[in-house]
């Protein structure tokens, strides 16, 4: 659905077309002038789980992504929010990415911005927690700094 597009793209690495499923995990470092931020892209198949779960102790922060243009994926948010609230806790920053809004206007049915606003908004209401949700293109680069970004002034100043 386009993590590791996003974290590269985010690193400055840009876009390449084709990348390979994440195995295990995979990490990026970024330093600024105010922090280090470590970024851990996980593998999201189902046989990962128990690994997952050993990178999820001490993490402040989450991004969950999803393609805008494949609705199983917006659907499947619903399993990841429930393996996340049980091994993070309750009060964790969360940003819900749809990516690949370069796509919007060249597909059918895409998963409007409404859509995904309702949905993390009744998700924080679950949660007690405060959710965000932006639109992304790692291939473009739109809102891609700004997610990362405004996630990690979350983490660092609240």
């Amino acid at each position: 659905m386009g993590k590791t597009s996003l974290r590269k793209r985010f690193m400055g690495e840009g876009f390449r077309n084709s990348y390979q499923a994440t195995l295990g995990a995979d990490f990026s470092v970024k330093i600024t002038e105010e922090s280090k931020i470590t970024i851990y892209d996980l593998a999201g198949d189902p046989s990962s789980k128990f690994l997952r779960q050993q990178y999820y102790s001490g993490t402040q922060g989450i991004i969950m992504v999803f393609s805008i243009s494949d609705r199983d994926s917006f659907h499947n948010l619903d399993s990841w929010f429930t393996e996340v609230r049980s091994n993070l806790p309750a009060k964790l920053r969360v940003f819900v990415l749809g990516n690949k809004d370069d796509l919007r206007d060249s597909i059918d049915d895409p998963v409007s911005e409404d859509e995904a606003y309702q949905y993390t908004d009744k998700l924080a209401d679950e949660l007690g927690s405060s959710i965000s949700y932006l639109s992304t293109s790692a291939l473009t680069g739109y809102n891609v700094d700004n997610a990362f970004n405004k996630l990690i002034a979350e983490i660092m100043y609240n």
